[in-house]
């Protein structure tokens, strides 16, 4: 192992903040991101161990767009809306031939780019013909070549409270409310019921090369993750006193 990995990164970060009047208040940011790297961290190994050729590309948080937008809309009839939305574009995967190449006994040895369509086992892809037992007269692809799916998030909160009884005696610091509160909340998880992929595989000699096999988020109560399954509606009612 060795202290020498590269990383580059380069950000531009906007953030919006407005108070439309005073039942509005939204925010909102959007990045624009750029990262190059030779590694992903202490657990990364070089695809070749003899050669650091291909190594030097997008980082694992090569995510180049994130957006978020959020707010609080007090209605009409003083139903408090809560917005939220995350979108980001796709991260990059690394695509590998599936099999010990260097006898490391590590399999994360990276297809060349073929040279001949016509060579026995040579795969077709949407990165091109990849050739997953590469000889030297072929180039091999760098790390992270792939990319997978962007996500999108959309949650919203609803909230109606309702107030009422005896007020207290006033403490001198403004009026005093009423003694009760009767609220009902309305969360709504993934509002467009849209699946947001988990990692992507990129063996390219798996049936599965290029999907995921599970969803993002990586489970939550019950297997249930907000981010990444299917529409979900909470109510809750709460009596304060």
């Amino acid at each position: 192992m060795e202290s020498s990995g590269l990383y580059n990164q380069h950000q531009l970060i906007v953030n919006v903040n407005s108070r439309a009047s005073k039942n509005v208040s939204l925010t909102g940011s959007y990045a624009w991101n750029r990262a190059m790297s030779n590694t992903d961290g202490v657990g990364t190994f070089p695809a070749n161990p003899y050669s650091m050729a291909g190594e030097y590309g997008p980082a694992s948080t090569d995510v180049h767009h994130r957006i978020s937008l959020g707010g609080a809309i007090n209605t009409k009839w003083n139903v408090l809306f809560s917005p939220l939305v995350n979108i980001t574009s796709g991260p990059p995967f690394d695509i590998t031939a599936g099999r010990d190449i260097y006898g490391t006994t590590l399999f994360n040895g990276r297809p060349g780019i073929a040279t001949d369509p016509n060579k026995p086992g040579v795969i077709q892809t949407t990165y091109g013909l990849l050739d997953p037992n590469p000889t030297a007269d072929e180039k091999i692809l760098h790390r992270n070549f792939g990319r997978g799916p962007g996500t999108v998030f959309f949650n919203a909160h609803l909230t109606k409270a309702f107030r009422f009884g005896p007020k207290p005696a006033e403490t001198g610091r403004g009026e005093a409310r009423p003694r009760y509160a009767l609220s009902f909340t309305m969360e709504a998880a993934n509002l467009l019921n849209h699946t947001n992929s988990g990692p992507i595989i990129g063996n390219i000699t798996s049936p599965l090369f290029g999907r995921a096999n599970q969803i993002a988020g990586g489970g939550g109560f019950g297997g249930f993750s907000e981010a990444a399954n299917n529409r979900r509606f909470e109510f809750q009612t709460r009596f304060t006193f």
